[in-house]
């Protein structure tokens, strides 16, 4: 199937009304495997500590396909999330690439794939991964046409991102703030002593300073937090 422009600011459009990451991703699948005439698909996301997790797959195959890879440590979507290419095979059973992937996704019915990497200069996602049922599903496909697919979508997905990075950075202040309130108002000390006062005790308990902050704010109990400190 041919990418057309139509088609590509359509999708991108819709994804830029979706305010929540996890939904964009979810259209992110639905709409590749249509385009790109692939039977299922899904997302390999790249988390901290470089650990992987198969999102929005289209269909359980797809999470199954996904979720082997990483349980491996081999396959096209991790090569294509870690190394920033497009990577297909026509027949995963017999590619030397992945020795154990391959035969074990050929079991489950899976007979071509090609993963891309989603990853831009703002934000490195993963990888966006389409399976066939069919030998040499994606032989014709435009690898500039996934690229292309793959570019824009990112750009929407990275100011999704952006912006719930935002909105979290904003409610970690606005807690923090709460709390300082409630250590100004109860020990009559100011600001710059109250968010010290946070941080030390959130060194000392190994707790985040968010997380003690919410503790403070929810249960409104201070007592203790100041130590041994004289009031």
């Amino acid at each position: 199937m041919v990418l057309s422009l139509s088609d590509l600011t359509r999708i991108v459009t819709e994804l830029s009304e979706l305010a929540d990451l996890d939904k964009s991703i979810d259209h992110v699948t639905s709409s590749a495997r249509w385009l790109f005439g692939a039977d299922e698909a899904g997302v390999t996301l790249i988390k901290p500590g470089a650990k992987l997790e198969t999102v929005a797959p289209t269909a359980d195959l797809a999470a199954r396909a996904d979720s082997m890879q990483h349980e491996l440590g081999e396959g096209p979507c991790i090569d294509a999330a870690t190394e920033a290419q497009i990577v297909r095979t026509d027949d995963p059973a017999n590619d030397e690439r992945w020795p154990r992937w391959g035969p074990a996704i050929a079991e489950l019915g899976v007979r071509s794939s090609i993963s891309v990497d989603l990853v831009n200069q703002q934000l490195r996602l993963g990888a966006l991964n389409l399976y066939g049922k069919r030998h040499e599903q994606f032989a014709h496909l435009d690898p500039d046409e996934l690229r292309t697919y793959a570019t824009h979508v990112m750009a929407v997905l990275g100011a999704t991102h952006r912006i719930e990075s935002l909105e979290t950075a904003l409610e970690t202040r606005t807690v923090i703030g709460q709390a300082e309130g409630m250590l100004m108002e109860r020990f009559s000390i100011d600001a710059v002593t109250a968010f010290a006062v946070l941080r030390r005790a959130s060194q000392q308990s190994n707790v985040k300073l968010r997380d003690l902050a919410e503790q403070l704010v929810q249960k409104g109990d201070i007592s203790g937090i100041l130590g041994d400190r004289d009031h």
